[in-house]
């Protein structure tokens, strides 16, 4: 799964990547928890690249009642990308309103035999921006204005993440970027070979310190790398 991740990229080095005007002045976050505004890449009205914040939790369309209610305890942060294309919750958002979420990289907990979870900071080995590949959807919250909401598609881990995590975040090349955006109905067996794991060699990690684990904490300091 992936349930944390940062972006330390400026504002001009995300809109620069991925070919959009970003208007926002964020402050680079180190520690990007669900249920947060996150900035995120999508097709907009004219069919042109945009950029925007949505909130990291999907939420389906047509949500009502206990559902939406158990959404707001234990939101729908991630996608498994094998039945993406087949549940009902995602499968809509999948043909139709897929998105890039800039990152600069991600954390994932190991289990230890009695011990606490060890968090890890995981990034592109050669650094630099990454696209995680998303699904969106626009709700209609209880005041009656609408919300763009998300989830970020994961897969079986790679040779470089199995030792940390069964799962790892899909990740879309630069070169991919318009197929994944673009690509409507008639085009989805041509989004099949975009969802793998990354290539053996593509991730570093290292572990970090557990301050992570909290949301109240952010700072550079959440990705040095563990002192011995």
């Amino acid at each position: 799964m992936c349930g944390r991740f940062y972006l330390k990229s400026t504002p001009a080095e995300v809109a620069t990547h991925f070919g959009v005007d970003v208007r926002d002045n964020f402050p680079p976050r180190y520690n990007i928890c669900p249920t947060q505004p996150v900035a995120t890449i999508h097709i907009g009205p004219r069919r042109a690249r945009e950029y925007s914040l949505m909130r990291w939790g999907f939420v389906p369309s047509w949500a009502k009642g206990e559902f939406l209610e158990n959404l707001a305890k234990r939101p729908l942060i991630n996608a498994r990308s094998e039945t993406v294309h087949e549940k009902a919750s995602f499968k809509n958002a999948f043909r139709r309103r897929r998105c890039l979420i800039p990152a600069d990289g991600f954390y994932e907990w190991q289990a230890r035999p009695a011990k606490a979870k060890q968090p890890y900071a995981i990034h592109k080995r050669k650094g630099g921006l990454i696209g995680l590949a998303g699904i969106w959807e626009t709700v209609v919250d209880p005041d009656g204005g609408e919300m763009d909401t998300l989830a970020i598609l994961t897969v079986g881990a790679g040779q470089d993440m199995k030792n940390i995590h069964s799962r790892e975040p899909v990740v879309i090349a630069p070169q991919s970027y318009n197929l994944w955006l673009e690509a409507d109905e008639r085009d989805m067996a041509s989004l099949e070979g975009l969802i793998t794991a990354a290539p053996e060699g593509y991730w570093s990690a290292h572990p970090v310190s557990t301050e992570v684990n909290s949301p109240r904490h952010d700072g550079p300091h959440l990705i040095e790398p563990l002192a011995a």
